[in-house]
């Protein structure tokens, strides 16, 4: 008997430690922070969301949240810019931890735009709902992204308001556990009469697509089965 009492104070033990361990684990797990996305890293709601005009822009950008033209809430970035290709406005996920794995993990960048007609004059000239973004981080301290959205989207005639959610392909980060990160979205427009705003909102970055779920084969239809032939009537007694 004291043999059996052993063998389950031994069994307890084990039960508890193994409890522990697994408790230990699943509470080292609960410290560790990954990336959720897709993340939005821009929708202006009462707050400049981290963003600022690029400290290499030229002195007349300008940037401020408005309450209008927004496409995800009630706010947008409002920015203005001199003609041709320029540095607008940028934000900066260094000492961020999620902001930087959300960088090192994102596939894809995306950015809505709208343009106003009432705002410009276009004359003979042209714009473009953005030109290209800059990414600055551990693998390369310039990386020019250009859109994946066709040309056709992203360029504008000033006869109508526009507005074009514009994608861009994130290269994988090496490494992806970034220690540094730095968006910066340009501009570009030419020969117009008078410019008017870019309002950028809804900044997200997403992960790779999920790949498509193979559909369930179409089962065969069954061949209809001949009819049996009618039988002869029996003749009669």
């Amino acid at each position: 008997m004291n043999e059996a009492k052993s063998m389950n104070v031994n069994l307890m033990s084990r039960i508890g430690v193994c409890g522990f361990i697994c408790l230990a684990i699943t509470l080292g797990l609960a410290g560790i922070s990954y990336a959720e996305l897709p993340k939005v890293i821009g929708d202006w709601e009462d707050s400049n969301d981290g963003w600022m005009v690029d400290p290499e822009a030229l002195s007349v950008t300008t940037a401020k949240a408005v309450r209008e033209n927004a496409t995800l809430g009630n706010y947008s970035y409002k920015v203005f810019a001199n003609p041709e290709w320029q540095k607008t406005i940028t934000r900066d996920f260094s000492g961020d931890a999620n902001l930087l794995a959300a960088l090192g993990k994102a596939a894809q960048l995306k950015v809505d735009v709208t343009l106003k007609a009432k705002e410009w004059s276009m004359g003979a000239g042209w714009a473009k709902a953005i030109e290209c973004i800059i990414v600055r981080d551990d693998k390369n301290d310039w990386q020019q992204i250009e859109p994946t959205t066709e040309q056709g989207e992203i360029s504008w005639d000033g006869s109508a308001d526009k507005t074009v959610t514009v994608t861009f392909d994130i290269p994988p980060q090496t490494p992806p556990n970034l220690t540094k990160g730095i968006i910066i979205l340009i501009t570009n427009y030419q020969d117009v009469n008078t410019a008017g705003n870019f309002y950028f909102d809804n900044v997200r970055l997403l992960g790779a697509a999920e790949p498509n779920q193979p559909k369930e084969a179409a089962k065969p239809v069954e061949p209809n089965k001949p009819k049996e032939p009618n039988k002869p009537a029996s003749p009669a007694k």
